[in-house]
This record gives C-alpha cells, structure tokens and sequence, in this order.
C-alpha cells in the first residue's frame, strides 16, 4: 500500500509532520512448499508467518534532535483519501515498533527521514493495520 501526501502522521502521541509518502508492505516470514510424487511442480504453498512494516519519509526542514529511536513503540495513526473524489477519508491505525531511523542528504530533494516501523499484532492472528472509516475528522 502506497499512501501519497498524507501531510501528518501521530506516533505514540507525537505529531510527524510534512510527511510525503507512507508505504505499507507485508513480506512472507516463512514460506513452507511442498511437492507431491506426480512431478516436478508445488501442490501446497502456505505463508505461516509474515511481517507488516510501514516506511514513513518526511521531508526535514530544520534542525531535528527529538527524532524518534529504534526500539519506540506506540500507536502509529493517519488519515488519506483518494484525491478528487466523493470517497470518505480513512483512517489507519497500527501499534509498532520502530526498526530504523535513516537520513538522506540530496540537493533534488532536500533533506529526508525515513523511518521504518514493524507493525504488531494484538493477539498474532489479527491484522496489525486497521483501516476505517474516518467520520466526522476533518
């Protein structure tokens, strides 16, 4: 999931602002295959455990020495909408962990955070990203 201009992000209660793209991916952890005695090809292929993690990349504009920390967690929460349709706002929500903390320097794009999070689940068996409806925030 890409999130396009998302403008702010709230993490365990901090507001990150100028934020220009949030990802979402989910990689397999394990990927178990097994094969029959007919032929060459698999007959089951089952993903066990995966891992959710969110990248958010925030332009920087000045200097920043409250950046968040790996090993932070809290509640990470948004909100988007497509552009230029009647379709309501979304909120997504996670509980995560922060992994990592990056930096880039570069005169096209300025000065860019990225910090990559690790979604957690509440019980292992629910999805860690909850997306809703976001009624009545503006």
């Amino acid at each position: 999931m890409l999130l396009l201009n998302p403008r702010s992000v709230a993490f365990a209660g901090v507001v990150w602002e100028d934020v220009s793209a949030i990802v979402i991916d989910r990689a397999a952890a394990r990927v178990i295959k097994e094969w029959s005695d007919l032929g060459p090809h698999v007959v089951l292929a089952d993903v066990p455990e995966q891992v959710v993690t969110v990248r958010v990349i925030q332009q920087v504009a000045r200097d920043d020495v409250g950046a968040p920390l790996p090993g932070d967690s809290g509640g990470l929460v948004f909100h988007t909408a497509p552009a230029g349709g009647d379709t309501p706002r979304k909120k997504v929500s996670a509980q995560c962990v922060i992994a990592d903390v990056t930096h880039e320097l570069s005169l096209k794009n300025g000065a860019v955070r990225t910090v990559k999070l690790v979604a957690v689940s509440t019980d292992g068996s629910a999805d860690p990203v909850t997306v809703e409806d976001a009624e009545g925030v503006g």
